[in-house]
């Protein structure tokens, strides 16, 4: 029986349009994990200062890899689309 409230069947933060801004970041791979560093937001380089909370979920073929980040004053999350390859930051 098909189940409206699967998992693989429900919308994933940020589908809906104008919600993500793509966005660069620069990371650092040490054994088996993502660590962003620094990002770009509007011609601005903003520093990681502390990851507050990482996690994962599929979409499709590939995964969501979020990271909820703080520089010296905001708090923002990441997202890394392993099926595009790009990266981008909830709207405020």
């Amino acid at each position: 029986m098909f189940n409206h409230q699967a998992r693989w069947d429900r919308k994933l933060p940020g589908d809906e349009a104008g919600q993500w801004e793509p966005v660069e970041v620069i990371v650092r791979f040490m054994r088996g994990r993502i660590f962003p560093l620094y990002f770009f937001v509007k011609s601005s380089q903003l520093r990681v200062e502390r990851i507050h909370y990482a996690w994962t979920e599929r979409k499709g073929k590939g995964m969501l890899y979020y990271f909820n980040v703080s520089d010296a004053s905001d708090q923002y999350r990441l997202c890394l689309d392993t099926e595009t390859m790009s990266w981008h930051l909830a709207a405020a």
